[in-house]
């Protein structure tokens, strides 16, 4: 029963973190195609291509997700450092040189 139980933890950790890899990984193929361009039309193109609502759901999302988690899990670890850094992960929206 108990690893029944252990098992169902890391299967939670494994589809929340699939789940963020798949927000993520949204983020980029805008960064991708974007990537090349000077600085103004690099900031011009995330703001028209809606990054910062994106980036808002993921933060929600990422912040419901730790209310699920042990914050000692592997997983728990990863959010809370993710969190603690969230300010820096904006700058991108702010600024086309990033």
């Amino acid at each position: 029963m108990r690893s029944m139980c252990e098992r169902g933890k890391h299967d939670t950790g494994v589809t929340i973190a699939a789940e963020g890899l798949r927000r993520i990984a949204g983020l980029c193929h805008i960064e991708a195609e974007i990537r090349a361009m000077c600085p103004g039309q690099r900031l011009l193109a995330c703001q028209a291509r809606c990054c910062a609502p994106l980036v808002a759901e993921f933060g929600d999302w990422m912040q419901a997700q730790r209310l699920h988690v042990s914050a000692k899990s592997r997983t728990g670890e990863t959010l809370t450092y993710i969190h603690r850094r969230w300010g820096g992960m904006q700058i991108f929206l702010h600024d086309g040189r990033v």
